[in-house]
C-alpha cells in the first residue's frame, strides 16, 4: 500500500493542480484575447450602426419629401386635368359655334355666288342669245357636306378665316 501512501500522492496532486492551473492560465489568456477582439468589433458595430440609424433616418426624410411633393403634384395635376376638361369645352363650344355658322352660311354664300362677280360686269362677247348660267359656287363641296379642307373643297376667305381661328386657339392650349 506504499501506493496510497500521502508521501507519494502530495506531488501527484501538486502536479495535477499545476497542469490545471495552466491550462487555465492558457484558457484566460485566449478569452481575454477573444475579449479585446470583441470590445474592438464592438466600437465598429456602433459606428455601423449609427451610420445605418443615419441613412434610416434621410430615407424617412427622403419618403416624406416624396409624399409631399407626390401630393403637390397631384393637386397640380388634378388642375391641370380641370384646365384640359375647361379648355376642351370650350373648344367644343367653339366648333359647334362654328358648325352652326357654317350652316348658316351655306344659303347665304349660296345667294351671293348668285350676284354678279366683277369678271361677269365686263362687256359681255357675242354669244347666242339665251339664259345666262351662273357660276358655281366655288365652296358648293361644303353645301353639300364635303369635310372642311378636303381637296374637294377649295378653301375660301371664311374657311380660311375659321381654319386661322382654330390654329389659333390650338396654339394657345
Amino acid at each position: 500500500m506504499a501506493f496510497f501512501s500521502a508521501d507519494f500522492l502530495s506531488p501527484l496532486f501538486s502536479l495535477t493542480m499545476a497542469v490545471l492551473f495552466a491550462g487555465t492560465l492558457y484558457y484566460l489568456a485566449r478569452l481575454q484575447n477573444r475579449v479585446s477582439a470583441m470590445r474592438g468589433a464592438q466600437s465598429e458595430l456602433r459606428g455601423l450602426l449609427r451610420a445605418c440609424s443615419d441613412s434610416v433616418d434621410g430615407a424617412e426624410r427622403s419618403i416624406t419629401a416624396m409624399r409631399q411633393s407626390a401630393q403637390a403634384l397631384a393637386i397640380d395635376l388634378g388642375r391641370t386635368m380641370d384646365e384640359a376638361e375647361r379648355l376642351r369645352a370650350e373648344v367644343d363650344r367653339t366648333c359647334a359655334a362654328a358648325r352652326q355658322a357654317m350652316e348658316r352660311l351655306g344659303p347665304i354664300a349660296a345667294s351671293v355666288t348668285a350676284a354678279p362677280t366683277p369678271e361677269s360686269a365686263a362687256p359681255a362677247k357675242a354669244t347666242k342669245p339665251g339664259p345666262a348660267k351662273p357660276k358655281p359656287f366655288a365652296d358648293a363641296a361644303l353645301l353639300k357636306g364635303a369635310p372642311v379642307g378636303s381637296p374637294q373643297a377649295p378653301a375660301g376667305p371664311h374657311e380660311r378665316a375659321a381654319m386661322r381661328l382654330f390654329r389659333e386657339t390650338f396654339r394657345g392650349l
